[in-house]
């Protein structure tokens, strides 16, 4: 449609430029249910099978990270049904998580402008490395997956996580992007630098390097728990559009039903409590100091994943997927699957944001 279908006079059309698009004619009022157009369209698609890997990861998780220590904890029974469940949702999250992971990584190293060679070169071999590692522990048997493979890979996790948030830095110019990267890269650069320490033999003996690795344990923890605070800035569809409204009721819903589970947990075994936080999510620092004072973040982590990803927008929905995988993940994995799961995770949160929004691909030649 060009500008003379707007009511106007037969001299105003001979005028105008019936070539200009006229979502960008400044005469043209706005629509209300109009996004940004993104400066990276190949990364603002969801990658194949994320979504999937997304739901089968989250459905492991409440079933065999949650609900099943749970029961067992309440001396209940174990359901049949669900001890079968958990690991066939586990391997169908490996192997979509796998197909995921490569497609999302390959478009990142693809997209020249997004950052130099060097560190598209890193990100190829540090993914590379995460794939196999999840290849190994998924198709062969159990023997080949030793502790020493877990420690590389959980390295190679951090380093990737670094890398993809520091390029996604690069190329973002709002601050709520900016804070949602740099809170990524600070949940990998803290367990990162307190794996270092703990292993680093003429350091790890001393007092003060265990009172460090303990700290840097907390900060990660920090970063982990704001990660979807920050990223809900971004990632969420904030239009007024009806279907941003149903999004966003959406996610209400689910941080009204995260505060009453929290209640209901308060009624359990202090122990118990413990456990499943670690189990589900591996949060340990503030159980003992104010071990309710985790359902505010969680709570509102879960409504804006599920937000996210009730939204129509592709851009959105990738958003949403990679929080629902960071949770499932959990703070620092030290399993296979959770290494993927937090490697996927970092990658479609920072594909989301580079997707929603960020500078022109010119300034950054």
């Amino acid at each position: 449609m060009s500008i003379g279908d707007v009511d106007s006079s037969p001299h105003e059309n001979e005028l105008a430029d019936t070539t200009s698009d006229p979502t960008t004619d400044p005469k043209r009022p706005p629509r209300a249910d109009s996004t940004p157009p993104s400066h990276w369209p190949e990364l603002s698609e969801v990658p194949p099978l994320a979504l999937l890997a997304s739901a089968a990861a989250l459905v492991h998780t409440v079933l065999f990270r949650f609900l099943l220590p749970l029961l067992a904890g309440r001396g209940m029974a174990l359901p049949t049904l669900l001890a079968l469940a958990a690991p066939y949702s586990l391997n169908l999250a490996a192997c979509a998580g796998m197909v995921a992971l490569t497609a999302s990584s390959l478009e990142i190293v693809r997209a020249r402008h997004l950052t130099y060679l060097g560190r598209r070169i890193m990100i190829a071999l540090l993914a590379g490395m995460l794939i196999t590692t999840l290849a190994i522990a998924t198709f062969l048997p159990s023997g080949y997956v030793n502790p020493q493979l877990v420690l590389l890979a959980a390295g190679a996790l951090h380093t990737y996580v670094v890398q993809i948030a520091m390029t996604t830095l690069r190329a973002h110019n709002t601050l709520a992007g900016r804070t949602s990267v740099a809170l990524v890269a600070a949940a990998s650069l803290f367990p990162l630098t307190s794996l270092i320490v703990r292993h680093a033999e003429p350091v790890s003996h001393l007092s003060f390097a265990q009172e460090g690795v303990a700290s840097l344990h907390a900060l990660g923890e920090l970063a982990y728990l704001c990660v979807p605070i920050a990223a809900a800035f971004v990632v969420l569809p904030w239009s007024d559009d009806p279907a941003g409204q149903r999004a966003r009721r959406a996610g209400a819903i689910a941080v009204v039903c995260m505060a009453v589970l929290f209640g209901a947990a308060s009624r359990i075994p202090n122990s118990l409590y413990g456990h499943l936080m670690y189990s589900t999510l591996r949060l340990e620092w503030a159980l003992e100091r104010a071990s309710l004072g985790y359902a505010v973040p969680i709570s509102l982590a879960v409504g804006a994943a599920t937000a996210a990803v009730f939204s129509r927008d592709p851009r959105h929905r990738q958003g949403g997927a990679g929080l629902w995988l960071w949770l499932a993940a959990g703070y620092n994995p030290l399993t296979p699957a959770r290494v993927f799961m937090a490697a996927l995770a970092a990658t479609l949160v920072c594909r989301a944001i580079l997707g929603v929004g960020s500078l022109p691909r010119k300034k950054l030649v």
